[in-house]
């Protein structure tokens, strides 16, 4: 998405972000499915993998280890700053949900996508059903004060939406916001949910690889950071892909709880 207008970026909603992996048809940014971030169809062999999970949510830091094809990336969950999606991550992690996935979709200076059992970026669910509703704070990321005038610079904007705040206008989108959490940044070594739109989180995710995403701030729950390792993502985003930034070489991982 990097030749897109900054302004036709939030228009669109991201549409091809993280979920399930459609054509690459913009340039890259975070996402996910056919437009965003993270596609939760439950196919047969989304349902088939194992899932453990007591319906207890958790609170505080947890360590997960990504056991990689290229090395290992460790990851701290904050469960206080998105309780469901770091619950989500820890509860398919100890299921064994995740063991022997690939990372599906991978784009140098944007992001790594993983998740998937299908390994098409359209499969996957969440231990709270086929999918489970976003966790993000719009005023964490001054959603609320930022405005479209300030984002779009000197694109055009349709006179209805001039006055928005981009958390307004998001919202118009179907974005719902929680301002009792407080989000995490999205930026380099960010970990967070992949979507296909507001609340479509299943068990496919993302870690930010590259700088400055800010514009990404509010249509994707972030739930963790990596601590060490990201040098294995970084050779992650750099092996050789196909024209839907799908690997020439699968790239596998195994996921350890580690508290």
């Amino acid at each position: 998405m990097h030749n897109l207008p900054k302004f036709i970026i939030p228009l669109f909603a991201l549409a091809f972000l993280l979920v399930g992996c459609g054509k690459t048809e913009t340039p890259a940014t975070p996402a996910s499915s056919d437009t965003s971030a993270s596609s939760t169809d439950a196919t047969a062999s989304s349902v088939a993998r194992p899932i453990t999970f007591d319906g207890v949510l958790l609170t505080g830091k947890h360590t997960v280890v990504l056991k990689t094809s290229k090395g290992d990336v460790t990851i701290e969950l904050n469960a206080d700053a998105a309780p469901k999606a770091a619950t989500n991550f820890a509860a398919l992690a100890k299921s064994g949900y995740y063991n022997g996935l690939t990372f599906h979709r991978v784009i140098p200076s944007f992001m790594i996508q993983g998740g998937d059992p299908d390994g098409n970026g359209k499969g996957g669910v969440s231990v709270f059903g086929a999918t489970f509703e976003d966790e993000i704070n719009a005023q964490s990321y001054g959603l609320d004060k930022k405005s479209l005038s300030d984002l779009a610079k000197d694109q055009p904007i349709p006179d209805e939406l001039k006055n928005l705040t981009l958390q307004q206008y998001y919202e118009k989108q179907g974005y719902t916001y929680n301002d009792k959490l407080q989000s995490l940044p999205l930026k380099r070594g960010s970990v967070a949910m992949a979507n296909r739109g507001p609340n479509t989180n299943g068990s496919q995710f993302f870690i930010v690889q590259g700088d400055n995403l800010t514009w990404l701030e509010g249509k994707y729950t972030v739930f963790g950071t990596v601590t060490s390792g990201m040098e294995a993502v970084d050779a992650i985003a750099g092996v050789e892909r196909d024209q839907q930034d799908k690997p020439l070489e699968p790239i596998t991982f195994t996921a350890e709880v580690k508290n």
